[in-house]
């Protein structure tokens, strides 16, 4: 069974007893058994946090997650994002991830187009303090060329279609939008303030493509 998978996946790392134990809600692996346990499995960190940790229990911070996906394509329409459940992640872990003052939710990725960066139903964290851009200024000729992909992920809400692009400022109300996938999604050019505007709900800062 599930003890069995566990064992010839984690090889020494964890004994037959030891799983079980975990299994049956006896004790708990510290953080770092829990990345070595979704490393050598190939499932989600999430998978072996189950909502209800068994005391004693490491310090855990729930986030909310959104009954919505960010489109990863061509938007779907999202005009109202609200808290649907929670995400229970050890408190080590997200303070790895995140600033103290973060306000931190979840949510999936639907579509291709973030790919192979970030996969099609990833789970996906973002701080919603993060909601605004600097404006982007041209590297000078000393320096070595930028990168496309410096360009930080974020997930908004562009004309009621809840989006997930890395974004760009150029200057005049104009952002630059783009794809990882850039062989099948072209950037986009949109100027803030047309129709119902664009609204950054947060920057992505974790994600997970184990599913």
């Amino acid at each position: 069974g599930e003890q069995l998978f566990l064992a010839e996946k984690t090889g020494d790392r964890f004994s037959r007893k030891t799983l079980q134990s975990g299994i049956d809600g006896k004790t708990w692996p510290d953080f770092s058994e829990l990345v070595d346990l979704a490393e050598a499995t190939g499932r989600s960190l999430a998978f072996f946090l189950p909502p209800n940790l068994p005391e004693p229990s490491v310090d855990i911070v729930k986030i909310p997650v959104l009954d919505v996906k960010a489109a990863a394509g061509a938007g779907r329409n999202a005009d109202v994002v609200s808290a649907s459940g929670e995400l229970t992640l050890p408190m080590d872990f997200v303070r790895k991830i995140a600033s103290p003052d973060a306000a931190l939710s979840c949510l999936r990725c639907a579509g291709d187009s973030m790919a192979p960066t970030i996969q099609d139903n990833a789970l996906l964290i973002i701080d919603e303090r993060q909601n605004t851009l600097r404006p982007w200024r041209p590297p000078s000729r000393k320096a070595p060329r930028q990168r496309q992909n410096s360009d930080d992920i974020f997930v908004f809400n562009q004309s009621g279609d809840l989006r997930l692009k890395r974004l760009r400022d150029i200057g005049d109300q104009f952002l630059l939008i783009w794809s990882d996938n850039h062989f099948e999604h072209q950037p986009e050019v949109f100027r803030r303030g047309r129709h119902r505007g664009s609204v950054i709900i947060g920057k992505v800062i974790w994600w997970d493509n184990r599913v």
